[in-house]
């Protein structure tokens, strides 16, 4: 690109560097706010070193506002190429969240602290978690579950949920909770622990994802607090009641759920398409169902790593099946996350061949890892 054009682009960003800083004021109209998001996005996806150069700069600037447009720019800068600029931003923004005094500054060097989406960067998240600003805390809360982790959630991030989980704020434990009952699959008796004593919580936000939460365990206080909910007369039924029906597959559900598809018989909307779902996985032929389908796939992915040494193992039954593989000694092979076959599918409604190239691609995995 010629030494022009180099300039042109330049004083193109500048413009919308300074429209972005411009749009301050505007701020809380929904108009005025999906600009900035827009001019926000194009920043991130093109990436340009100019752009980089003024975030950055911007993070020490002594108007807050230019600090906080940093941050909104900086934490997905360049995602669509796999965030090539992290070892430059990344430090940075660590140091800016680290030094900031403003509240609402602070969060969103936080929040882009995690939306950088660098497990190796978790640490210094979670040394916010005790962070005497609601938001900041939110902040941790709501990124943690979401970093592509190689292995299962490490203990350390667990730990922090479960503590954001007993938050004195109402949104930093209905994100906490969130993502330790929704985001996460793992299972312990501390997890569950954590999503119980939340069960009754104020905050009926944080009460109903830990209803979801223990639901897709299996843990009994669901079906209980779930059946009664359903058969409440005149009780608000909330998506989110239904989801944790669906996570259940009980059909001891069938009746309180056929009562209200007949209720709601003639509207198309999303809770009738909640019962729906969640009579379909509630059906008491489904278990059976389940089981041949898994049998079908074991056998077809079975045949495709044929020659191999390694096959499919399956460990518990539907509706929480987890598929892993079997490595040449006959042992399940954990270095890997399994499939969870059953997540959000019924049986009739699974693709097949789609889960057998997913479990394929599960021994694979575990191969080139012992590799």
């Amino acid at each position: 690109m010629g030494s022009s054009a180099t300039v042109g682009v330049v004083a193109e960003v500048d413009a919308r560097w300074v429209r972005l800083l411009a749009l301050r004021q505007g701020l809380g109209d929904a108009e005025v706010e999906d600009e900035a998001a827009s001019l926000v996005a194009q920043f991130q996806v093109e990436a340009e070193e100019s752009v980089l150069e003024l975030a950055l700069s911007a993070l020490s600037h002594d108007d807050p506002w230019h600090r906080q447009a940093a941050a909104w720019v900086l934490g997905q800068f360049g995602f669509p190429e796999g965030r090539p600029f992290g070892a430059r931003v990344l430090p940075e923004v660590l140091r800016a969240a680290r030094a900031e005094r403003d509240d609402d500054v602070r969060e969103d060097l936080v929040a882009a602290l995690g939306d950088a989406q660098d497990a190796a960067w978790l640490d210094d998240l979670l040394s916010f978690a005790g962070d005497p600003a609601p938001g900041v805390r939110r902040a941790v809360a709501s990124h943690v579950p979401g970093m592509p982790y190689a292995d299962p959630l490490p203990d350390r991030a667990i730990d922090a949920l479960i503590m954001l989980s007993t938050d004195t704020d109402p949104r930093v434990r209905d994100w906490a909770t969130f993502g330790l009952g929704t985001q996460s699959s793992q299972d312990s008796s501390e997890i569950r622990a954590a999503l119980l004593a939340r069960l009754d919580d104020e905050d009926a936000d944080a009460a109903a994802e830990a209803l979801v939460g223990l639901a897709r365990r299996g843990a009994p206080e669901a079906l209980v607090r779930v059946r009664a909910l359903l058969e409440e007369p005149d009780g608000p039924i909330t998506l989110l009641v239904l989801e944790a029906a669906a996570e259940l597959a009980d059909p001891m559900l069938m009746p309180a759920l056929e009562a209200l598809a007949l209720e709601w018989d003639g509207d198309e909307d999303q809770h009738t398409e909640a019962v729906a779902f969640a009579l379909t996985r509630c059906d008491p032929e489904a278990p059976e169902s389940a089981r041949q389908i898994e049998q079908q796939i074991v056998t077809a992915v079975d045949e495709r790593a044929a020659g191999t040494g390694w096959s499919l193992a399956m460990t518990g039954a539907y509706p929480r099946t987890l598929a892993w593989p079997r490595r040449p000694d006959d042992a399940v092979d954990e270095s890997v996350e399994p499939d969870a076959l059953w997540e959000g599918c019924a049986p009739g409604r699974l693709e097949i061949d789609a889960v057998v190239t997913r479990c394929v691609a599960l021994i694979h995995e575990a191969m080139a890892r012992r590799d």
